[in-house]
């Protein structure tokens, strides 16, 4: 917004930078067009024609954009301003925003009551073009001169002062009266509010809302509690322009329901007793109407009326009927919002619906920290912080709130952190917690050193060497040992230790063993190293053949176990034991060096197989985080770590026990 003058007692600064001050006398024929205008005018026509050639020979023309302003409030006056063509808003700030005088067209004067009146120099209003306007200045020194020569001016500057007095009074009286209905429904909003996230639903959300900043049609709102409608109306309002008039907020819950149960809309429309309603009370501004379904259909239709027209109709409070139309006009924009789809017949409207935090996954972390900023700057305290755990709460909870219960979730945590802390405790979260992890512990929450070593490199390779310099050597033994129980390393090792600790850690670790199992790093080892020697594409696994038969190998080779075992007493003969180990080595090793992945773990080992079925009774499990993985991966790195779906433990996954 440019503006045209300052509050130093100088001459003013026009829009193309040219001192008034230094400018030319008017030539002839300038003066002759605005003395001929001047003549024509119903006010300054009544003037003589001495005192009209000597005023128009005093003013100087400037052309002037819209949205310039002229002068501001309590600025040294410097001289009057005459409209020729355009528009000219007076205007004062007030509480509730800047708060409209009146108007002034071709031929009104404005600017010249600090003129006459020496105790107060400055002027009590401010000035701003509406259109592009054409406007003839008068400097206070050539006023004063024009004053003392001519009194026929003087006459008139005095009925113009009538006149503004009689105005400025009722305006005065219904400013009060405007200010103290609006006080409890205005609504302040942020310094230059910003659209916060970065997702797909945020940038769509944005692109709406910019559109809906280009024009003052009405925008209808759809969207359920906490989603930020207030906020995204208060943006709308600040980018549109009016930023410097009130932004009022109605919610149609909140209002008084007759015997019948049908919402009460005085507040809204006002009555015919004489007391206004917001929308008159607003004149101009941006009114949030929330939960506008409540109203019944013939408020719905005064709106639609509204919105068409610009006019009102007020409600009747006593004979028949139950509406009376008011002369007022208003200019106020309305947003109209519901949880639910609203369509205003034969209006043109902005639809912007919005989403539940639900569908944001990917904007928690931004608002999680913005809302920290914001909070902790209210209790002036340093910055507090989230860790990964944290962080992976917030996105995994469902939020019924939306955005309102996550600032409230943030607020609480604030204020339950102690002052010496930088980073929020989990314990503050206690509410953030969704229905399927209600008996659930996160041991890599609880446990942080157990996160760390499950990332590290000693999970799984490093174990992988220590588990093959055991499994070598046993099954070594068992073809060159005693072949006695009681002599024999793998028959005590593998029948009396490993195979009933097997079957017992089964209810407290589930399937950790498929991790570190030797047949899987042979296999995982030796097609490494085919690879190296002989590069080649890995057959993809045979989904529908083994979806098909796969369950029927693992019963066949659970059964020719079980037949092994009691015909040959398996347990007590070790070369034997080692066999079996070596066959299911084998099918490891055949399955890696063919197919890609591991095909013989996951469909065809014997032992796996059998893990699948007693994981099941575990108390604890490996499971990925919906949300959090849904929202912030797109590598699938837990997916393509190893070439299997072993997981890697990255934030995306938890370490549960059922409690």
């Amino acid at each position: 917004m440019s503006v045209l003058a300052t509050s130093s007692p100088c001459t003013p600064h026009l829009p193309l930078g040219n001192d008034l001050g230094e400018q030319e006398i008017p030539e002839h024929h300038e003066i002759l067009e605005c003395w001929n205008w001047l003549s024509f005018h119903r006010n300054w026509g009544q003037l003589a024609d001495e005192s009209l050639q000597a005023i128009a020979a005093s003013l100087h023309l400037l052309t002037v954009e819209p949205g310039t302003e002229i002068y501001q409030r309590d600025q040294n006056a410097i001289g009057l301003y005459l409209l020729k063509w355009g528009t000219v808003e007076l205007y004062r700030p007030s509480p509730v925003g800047k708060t409209h005088i009146c108007y002034r067209g071709a031929g009104d004067l404005f600017g010249y009551v600090p003129l006459v009146e020496a105790a107060h120099p400055t002027y009590r209003a401010g000035a701003i073009t509406v259109t592009k306007s054409a406007i003839w200045f008068l400097k206070q020194a050539d006023f004063h001169h024009l004053l003392r020569i001519h009194a026929d001016l003087q006459s008139l500057i005095n009925g113009q002062l009538i006149e503004d007095l009689e105005h400025f009074t009722w305006r005065i009286s219904w400013e009060q009266e405007r200010i103290q209905g609006l006080q409890r429904y205005i609504h302040p909003i942020a310094l230059h509010p910003t659209l916060r996230g970065q997702s797909k639903v945020a940038q769509k959300l944005a692109q709406q809302a910019e559109a809906a900043t280009q024009d003052l049609n009405a925008v209808v709102l759809q969207g359920a509690v906490g989603t930020g409608k207030t906020f995204l109306a208060g943006y709308i309002h600040f980018r549109s322009g009016l930023v410097h008039s009130p932004f009022a907020e109605l919610d149609c819950a909140q209002l008084p329901r007759d015997a019948a149960g049908v919402v009460d809309s005085e507040a809204l429309f006002g009555n015919d007793a004489g007391q206004p309603g917001l929308i008159e009370l607003l004149e101009r501004g941006t009114l949030l109407i929330d939960n506008v379904h409540l109203l019944p259909g013939n408020d719905r239709d005064r709106l639609i009326t509204y919105l068409k027209t610009g006019r009102l109709t007020r409600n009747r409070t006593a004979g028949q009927g139950t509406t009376t139309e008011t002369p007022g006009v208003s200019w106020a924009r309305l947003i109209l919002a519901s949880p639910q789809k609203q369509v205003f017949a034969g209006v043109q409207t902005h639809l912007i619906k919005l989403s539940t935090l639900l569908q944001r996954k990917d904007d928690i972390p931004e608002f999680s920290q913005y809302f920290l900023e914001q909070f902790c700057q209210e209790q002036n305290r340093p910055l507090l912080h989230l860790n990964q755990g944290d962080l992976r709460r917030l996105i995994s909870y469902a939020y019924p709130g939306n955005l309102g219960e996550l600032a409230e979730i943030l607020h609480r945590a604030v204020l339950m952190t102690p002052l010496d802390q930088t980073i929020i405790p989990e314990q503050v979260l206690w509410s953030v917690e969704s229905a399927k992890n209600a008996f659930r512990v996160d041991l890599l929450n609880q446990f942080p050193w157990l996160r760390q070593f499950l990332l590290s490199p000693w999970w799984p390779q490093r174990l992988w060497i220590g588990m093959m310099l055991v499994f070598i050597p046993v099954t070594i033994v068992g073809f060159v040992g005693p072949q006695t129980r009681e002599a024999n390393l793998l028959l005590n090792f593998f029948w009396a230790w490993w195979w009933p600790g097997y079957l017992f850690f089964f209810a407290f670790v589930s399937r950790v063993w498929c991790a570190v199992c030797p047949f899987m790093i042979t296999g995982e080892w030796l097609r490494t190293l085919s690879l190296w020697i002989w590069p080649r594409q890995l057959r993809p696994w045979p989904t529908q053949w083994l979806n098909r038969w796969g369950a029927w190998f693992l019963f066949l080779g659970f059964v020719l176990i079980y037949l092994w075992e009691h015909l040959w007493d398996l347990p007590h003969r070790a070369y034997l034991s080692a066999w079996l180990l070596l066959i299911i080595t084998a099918g490891a090793v055949l399955g890696s060096l063919i197919y890609e992945r591991r095909l013989w773990c996951r469909y065809l080992c014997p032992i796996g197989g059998m893990n699948g079925m007693f994981a099941k009774l575990s108390m604890v499990e490996v499971r990925s985080a919906q949300q959090v993985c849904g929202s912030q991966c797109q590598t699938f790195g837990c997916y393509q770590r190893s070439g299997s779906k072993t997981p890697s433990f990255q934030d995306g996954f938890m370490l549960d026990v059922l409690i």
